[in-house]
């Protein structure tokens, strides 16, 4: 949890900063910010989406064509297999999934906060 918090403050602390760095007005780095806010936030709901497992016929639809399409080698095969068998690999890659998201929401509603809070200093 503070490592959310701290996050979410480093990021407004971070476009603060900028305004001081970087040559643009406040009116353009509200709009870059207010963009990279809403590309950020975006990513993340696709990620959710993606985690619920909304979208897996779909994904697994095109997986078996891929495999249709392209076959895999015995070798890769067996490494796919124990790759799915293998426990602390996947906790680790859930999560890794999980704090990627909450990263790209946290840095997402920062930069949207401060384009606002930018536009509001006008």
């Amino acid at each position: 949890m503070k490592w959310k918090v701290s996050l979410f403050f480093l990021t407004i602390l971070g476009w603060y900063i900028a305004t001081f760095a970087v040559p643009f007005s406040l009116t353009d780095l509200s709009n870059i910010a207010f963009l990279i806010g809403l590309i950020l936030i975006i990513i993340a709901a696709i990620a959710l989406i993606l985690h619920t497992g909304f979208l897996t016929p779909l994904i697994q639809g095109f997986k078996i064509i891929g495999e249709r399409m392209v076959r895999k080698s015995r070798s890769a095969e067996q490494a796919d297999s124990q790759i799915k068998n293998d426990h602390n690999m996947q906790a680790f890659k859930a999560n890794l999934a999980t704090s990627i998201t909450q990263s790209t929401f946290i840095v997402g509603a920062g930069s949207i906060l401060t384009s606002v809070i930018g536009i509001f200093m006008l």
